[in-house]
């Protein structure tokens, strides 16, 4: 195992290219099994615990798909996210999705430190511990972003460690919740279906980048097994701690997952699961965001991904993780990042049918378009934002807007081209 992964966004060698589907799933089941997963179901059993789990079950699976074809572009192709994105927004408008993915990363980092730091700090109390809240979030998310920093064998073996570690204590919680709170319910409490079905796409608005950040290097001769694996890991896991919050949040009528650790007595139990769901979960985040930042930079990956770390740590410490606050940064990741995936998928599978990596940093070449940017995916890329503004819960916004962009895309690349192709040649000719 290398100290420091030296690759970034350039294309990765095929003979590094050797990741199937269990080393795939591994990764991808400890970044799903984090406390947000938790929160997130929590907050749906609003919609009543019938609802709130149906619509958390649709939108878990509506994302998997979206896992799985990020994976598949990623393991066929070998290039990061935000290097994908150079495709259909051009080589220079590759900052669009890399600025919305720094924030999608930070953010995110900075809300599952915070979230940990709060939790291990009342955790501690317990046991007669105090510590500042700022010291635990910034020991935390120096910790937590350390094996980002040294790059992807690393992310995969603390994985590799800490996934049937934190697989028995879920089982361990679930248990005691079931025998200490039994199934009886409460109804929930205003929350639309519609509203329910927004909740994890809403936070999740980065997973087609990240799933190729990891995806590219899964092995392309067979790119549906390290697809299905991110995919089913997924799916599994988020499902069964969405599951674990609904089901918690209506027995003992609390999101809180330290309440309800206390009240049944596994405190040290529930620390250590903090702990290790959130480092698995935000070497992920501090990954990503690194490697969008490498992107906007040219500079080093490792340095990116520290200086990525450290503003996430800052955001912890200054409280991002409050409700309001995530309730806010949710609404900026579905603005700015779900038209990215619209367009993106749309470009691949539809229009181009892939693409070729080697143009990807060719400037003059296929992906120059007008000065290094596409006019159609800059124009989708703001309807599928203003989209997801204007339009009421019911329309789902953290997946419609996507779709809409996705649609403004396909009607706008081919006339756009020629447009660019006619105002090219006419130039030639002067």
């Amino acid at each position: 195992m290398s100290l420091i992964e030296t690759e970034g966004v350039d294309t990765i060698p095929k003979e590094k290219r050797t990741r199937g589907f269990l080393q795939v799933f591994v990764i991808w089941a400890g970044f799903s099994i984090v406390i947000t997963n938790f929160l997130l179901g929590s907050l749906t059993v609003n919609a009543g615990l019938a609802v709130g789990f149906a619509a958390a079950v649709i939108s878990i699976v509506a994302i998997g798909g979206v896992v799985y074809l990020g994976t598949r572009i990623a393991t066929t192709e070998g290039t990061a996210g935000t290097t994908a994105m150079r495709a259909p927004f051009g080589i220079n408008g590759r900052v669009i999705p890399s600025l919305a993915m720094v924030l999608a990363t930070v953010g995110w980092f900075g809300v599952q430190t915070g979230i940990v730091a709060s939790s291990a700090q009342e955790i501690l109390a317990n046991f007669g511990i105090s510590l500042p809240f700022w010291l635990l979030a910034g020991v935390l998310g120096v910790l937590m972003a350390s094996v980002a920093v040294f790059g992807y064998e690393w992310i995969e073996w603390l994985n590799k460690i800490a996934v049937p570690i934190m697989t028995i204590l879920l089982a361990l919680v679930v248990y005691q919740i079931v025998t200490n709170f039994g199934l009886q319910v409460s109804g929930g409490s205003g929350m639309s279906f519609w509203a329910a079905l927004n909740v994890f796409p809403a936070a999740t608005a980065a997973y087609l980048l990240v799933s190729m950040d990891y995806g590219r290097y899964g092995d392309p001769a067979d790119p549906d097994r390290p697809s299905w694996g991110a995919t089913l890991a997924w799916v599994l896991f988020a499902i069964a701690l969405a599951g674990i919050g609904i089901l918690a949040a209506a027995a003992a009528g609390t999101w809180d997952p330290v309440q309800i650790m206390i009240e049944l007595g596994l405190g040290s139990v529930g620390l250590l699961l903090l702990v290790a769901g959130s480092w698995t979960t935000n070497v992920t985040n501090v990954y990503a965001g690194g490697m969008a930042l490498t992107q906007i930079t040219g500079m080093d990956r490792a340095y990116m991904t520290i200086a990525t770390g450290l503003i996430g740590t800052a955001l912890a410490v200054g409280g991002i993780y409050s409700i309001g606050g995530i309730n806010s940064f949710l609404t900026a990741l579905t603005v700015t990042l779900v038209p990215t995936t619209g367009i993106l998928l749309v470009h691949y599978y539809l229009l181009d049918r892939g693409f070729d990596a080697d143009e990807l940093f060719n400037k003059g070449g296929d992906y120059w378009y007008f000065s290094g940017w596409n006019p159609a995916a800059v124009l989708a890329w703001i309807v599928g934002a203003g989209f997801a503004i204007f339009t009421p819960d019911w329309t789902v916004p953290a997946l419609s807007s996507g779709i809409v962009a996705g649609i403004i895309y396909y009607g706008l690349k081919s006339p756009i081209e020629q447009w660019l192709q006619t105002r090219q040649s006419a130039r030639a000719a002067d």
